[in-house]
């Protein structure tokens, strides 16, 4: 056992269930460094790539300083335990520029997705955090050493970062709250990830908040617990569904759409579908494997909303089902004739990006694998 004053009864500190806890909570604060170097060596990063690395690297922060608290060091690294106040300050304004993308795809061609009016705040604690690096006399370490160990401080100072995180996330669930429909939840599961995503942020930061409450350190060790299963579900959301946020984009435009006024009134709707299925089987755009809502929307003088609303009213389908179908049906005839062809070169040929997803297309579409699907038609 590592000989540090742990802030817990004996009994406690050399329990398994103890332990098991501090060492999800150190893997939680590595996992939140990796993600966040996973988003930053993207070949082709956006608006919402930087947000998530922003995020990922936070939450790892929150736990490392939680870490610190528990084992007693707040003392020996004052600014440490106090990286939770510009931290705290930071995930709300992140979150709301990920839930702004979520709406509008046009943020993501800014540099970071924030408005600088909410970066302002977080802006100020953390130069008002770094203001304290400055001055390096004894004295100045001492007062700091000092102020982190008062409880009546430490409740003033998280209490303001933590009203900040409140109030954006009441603004998210009442930005989102046509996409929290029991019918909505109930028919998209982008939607029930967004909800999840939104509650566990919420539970996570409600323990950490009891601490200042009943000042046992057990609510900061779960909390950071909280987190890092936090990051396990975005590892794996990540993993098994790498164009989550696009199809959640998609799910939110049409969403909103359906539940607000038409983008279409007063156009030509029978020119506007001739146009589209013109871009898509004489053009034949659907094989550019960068194609996106706004891509095509700018290809027809739409903006993204028109389009969407387009192809959900005159389709009856969400844009990424729209060219999939373009995309399979060229796919069946290039497995039926060109039995030389490699499957993944049809389906890079086609438009997909991976092998991974244009099985998981075709299987859809389909019904059987592509393999399978060329030797019952060759």
């Amino acid at each position: 056992m590592p000989n540090l004053p742990i802030l817990f009864p004996e009994q406690v500190s050399q329990s398994p269930a103890f332990w098991i806890l501090v060492s999800f909570a150190i893997f939680g604060t590595y996992l939140g460094a990796l993600l966040c170097i996973g988003q930053n060596i993207l070949e082709r990063k956006t608006a919402l790539n930087r947000l998530l690395s922003l995020l990922f690297v936070c939450l790892g922060l929150l736990q490392g300083s939680c870490l610190f608290y528990v084992f007693g060091l707040s003392s020996s690294y004052p600014r440490i335990v106090l990286l939770h106040i510009p931290v705290l300050g930071s995930i709300g304004p992140i979150l709301y520029g990920i839930h702004k993308i979520i709406q509008n795809s046009e943020f993501e061609k800014s540099t970071l997705g924030l408005s600088p009016k909410h970066s302002i705040m977080p802006g100020i604690i953390w130069v008002l955090y770094f203001l304290s690096f400055v001055p390096d006399s004894d004295a100045v370490r001492e007062g700091i050493q000092t102020f982190s160990l008062t409880r009546s401080a430490l409740d003033l100072v998280f209490l303001v970062p933590l009203l900040i995180l409140a109030t954006y996330i009441a603004g998210l669930l009442r930005g989102s709250r046509i996409l929290f429909k029991p019918n909505v939840l109930k028919e998209e599961w982008t939607a029930r990830v967004l909800l999840y995503i939104i509650l566990a942020t919420i539970a996570n930061h409600s323990v950490g908040a009891f601490f200042l409450i009943d000042k046992n350190p057990l609510f900061l060790l779960v909390s950071a617990c909280m987190m890092g299963l936090s990051l396990c579900v975005s590892y794996l959301i990540g993993r098994r569904y790498p164009a989550y946020f696009q199809n959640l984009q998609e799910v939110a435009r049409v969403t909103f759409q359906k539940y607000s006024r038409s983008l279409l009134q007063g156009m030509d709707l029978v020119t506007l579908r001739e146009n589209l299925l013109k871009a898509m089987e004489v053009e034949k755009l659907y094989k550019d494997e960068d194609l996106s809502l706004a891509s095509l929307a700018d290809e027809l003088g739409l903006s993204s909303h028109q389009l969407s609303e387009l192809i959900n009213q005159e389709m009856g389908k969400n844009f990424s089902a729209f060219v999939n179908e373009y995309r399979i049906r060229e796919a069946c005839e290039l497995l039926s004739k060109n039995k030389d062809t490699s499957v993944l070169d049809i389906a890079y040929e086609v438009g997909f990006r991976s092998k991974t997803s244009f099985h998981r297309a075709f299987q859809k579409e389909v019904g059987v694998p592509p393999s399978e699907y060329r030797e019952k038609n060759s």
